[in-house]
């Protein structure tokens, strides 16, 4: 693999924001492989501890490696980050000064064509995070679900307008020959988008089947409010997402967490009690500058949102 897929996303401005103090604890919750705690252990000092946790058992094992020769202590748990909570005993600390969530793929993920992440090259329908675990394949979603479910899927998790017509072609193919490969896919989508517009369609598609796969939504969904109490005060999480849907949940989520009141509009006076825990560190979602973009193309499609413990 070529030397700019391991640059990890945004690394300057997240060290900017997240690392306030240098001899903190800091996680990243999606560690893939190592390139952010990496960074993040030039900027802090020797007493700083480094965290993460990922669900690709092969990352973790090419992040422990690039991160064995840290002078702070680290501790890489395998894991989805949802589950932060449950594995927390596992570290040596309950509380963080910077929490990390990077909700892009990894170059590993996307340059290994056994994966299937990628419509660049042929490879097996796969797409779970960790292929050693057992579980539903891209192949089996392709083939078992209805039509009506994969225009939804393409629709919902993709916002690929063709969503009908795709899934359609999807469903007339498959009763000649059952999907198997990433190419098939593609060639059933380029069947009916014309160019310019193939690769973006492309691109959301295969989107949409990883995303729907994992639960990466729901993750997300799942993690956000565990990480309130696991933040120091003073503590700061930064969001990197790569798409609409990841950022409107962070984004929203964000928001509710600097207004604490949940009670309805019409309530004259608050009733519930919650009392604001975040404030808003960036006003709005940072993007990658042209000169990273240039270097890391990857990088394009990046949001950043940073929010502080209060």
């Amino acid at each position: 693999m070529n030397d700019y897929n391991h640059l990890p996303v945004m690394v300057n401005e997240i060290i900017s924001f997240l690392l306030q103090k240098k001899d903190g604890s800091y996680i990243d919750l999606t560690a893939g492989l190592g390139g952010h705690l990496s960074a993040f252990s030039k900027e802090l000092s020797k007493d700083a501890k480094l965290f993460g946790t990922d669900r690709d058992s092969a990352a973790i094992k090419k992040a422990q490696d690039k991160l064995a020769d840290c002078p702070q202590q680290v501790q890489i748990a395998e894991a989805p980050y949802s589950t932060i909570d449950k594995i927390l005993p596992q570290f040596s600390v309950s509380s963080f000064d910077g929490v990390l969530l990077d909700l892009g793929l990894s170059s590993l993920q996307i340059d290994d064509r056994s994966r299937g992440f990628s419509f660049k090259d042929d490879g097996p329908l796969d797409m779970r995070f960790d292929p050693q675990l057992s579980g539903r394949t891209a192949a089996d979603l392709l083939n078992e679900s209805s039509e009506k479910e994969l225009a939804d899927i393409f629709f919902t998790y993709g916002e690929e307008r063709q969503a009908r017509k795709i899934a359609k072609a999807i469903v007339m193919e498959r009763q000649k020959s059952v999907m198997e490969t990433t190419t098939q896919l593609k060639e059933i989508v380029n069947s009916v988008i014309f160019p310019p517009y193939q690769n973006k369609s492309l691109a959301r598609i295969f989107q949409s089947i990883r995303i729907s796969l994992n639960g990466e939504l729901e993750e997300l969904k799942a993690v956000l409010p565990k990480l309130v109490p696991l933040l120091s005060q003073a503590g700061r999480i930064a969001v990197l997402s790569y798409h609409s849907l990841e950022d409107r949940i962070v984004k929203r989520f964000f928001q509710q967490m600097k207004k604490g009141c949940i009670c309805p509009p019409e309530f004259a006076v608050c009733v519930c009690g919650i009392e604001p825990s975040f404030k808003i560190i960036t006003k709005k979602a940072l993007t990658p500058s042209s000169e990273e973009i240039a270097v890391n193309p990857r990088s394009r499609s990046a949001k950043l949102r940073v929010a502080e413990k209060i």
